[in-house]
């Protein structure tokens, strides 16, 4: 099953994975706190942090509100080695990232929700918006499955208006961390584990060719990252995806550079330590 089957139900078309980035030139999970709360507690601490965000469609002009959390009511305790945060009560803000207009269907990440060009606004009308046919209403909180398949649009209207590869392969990470979100709330034998992991690694591979691309030729900071910061989870994608000669390359721009924050250059010397290890550990077995 493709992983944007869902979207295609829809009319919307679908994305031919190969050919995301062929316009431009040329999963390990940690460990984090496990928290006792019933899935109905769960949802009921995360309701509590919601508030309604007004936007306004940069297509439709149309005025609409939808749910965003309170950015001082979570507790971060923790980030995965690819620098996605965890938060108490498996309460997810990455859920509700991606923005979407009920009137005409345009999606897009919080912070690529902003005016387009009038040859864009014309292709999104003429090619995306005559199709869409509305999504089910997530209340009251986002499901896992609800936020995916928003992201899945915003990633069609990224398409559709030629937006940069960093972007396209922010929205590639963001929906694989959605999945081992996703992921962290079953039971280890759950039967859909093995296909969420699946569809994670493949959101991996085509981050990890958006971010390449993009660190070619777009400036920095970089989908809110510095150049150190990117370089690190590059490297750790590479890792991840078991491409240990790259990761290893590219770490050593990360510890070579002297503007790379400490805290990154730490998590630089952590993998490269991982990897050594797993490395020797190969060649002894």
């Amino acid at each position: 099953m493709s992983l944007f089957s869902d979207v295609e139900k829809m009319g919307l078309g679908g994305v031919d994975m190969e050919k995301v980035f062929k316009e431009e030139p040329k999963h390990i999970p940690q460990d984090t706190q496990k928290t006792h709360l019933s899935p109905e507690e769960t949802e009921k601490q995360e309701e509590d942090v919601l508030f309604d965000k007004s936007y306004q469609c940069p297509i439709c002009d149309n005025s609409f509100k939808v749910k965003a959390i309170r950015a001082g009511k979570m507790k971060l305790i923790s980030q995965d080695d690819d620098l996605r945060p965890v938060y108490e009560n498996h309460i997810d803000p990455l859920k509700y990232d991606a923005i979407l207009c009920p009137k005409c269907g345009y999606t897009a990440l919080t912070r690529y929700y902003k005016p387009v060009t009038t040859t864009q606004l014309r292709t999104i009308r003429q090619e995306f918006c005559s199709n869409f046919k509305g999504v089910p209403v997530e209340v009251p909180c986002m499901s896992y499955q609800g936020a995916l398949l928003r992201h899945k649009i915003a990633l069609i209207c990224a398409l559709k208006r030629n937006a940069k590869s960093s972007e396209k392969a922010y929205i590639f990470l963001k929906m694989a961390w959605l999945l081992r979100g996703e992921m962290d709330n079953l039971p280890e034998d759950h039967a859909s584990r093995k296909e969420l992991q699946q569809e994670e690694m493949e959101c991996l591979q085509k981050a990890y060719e958006g971010f390449t691309v993009a660190f070619a030729k777009e400036p920095f900071p970089m989908c809110g990252m510095d150049e150190g910061s990117l370089r690190y989870m590059m490297a750790v994608l590479a890792y991840k995806l078991g491409n240990m000669q790259d990761a290893v390359r590219i770490l050593a721009g990360v510890l070579s550079s002297r503007t790379t924050p400490k805290r990154i250059k730490d998590k630089a010397l952590d993998l490269k330590e991982q990897i050594k290890k797993q490395v020797q550990e190969s060649k002894e077995s």
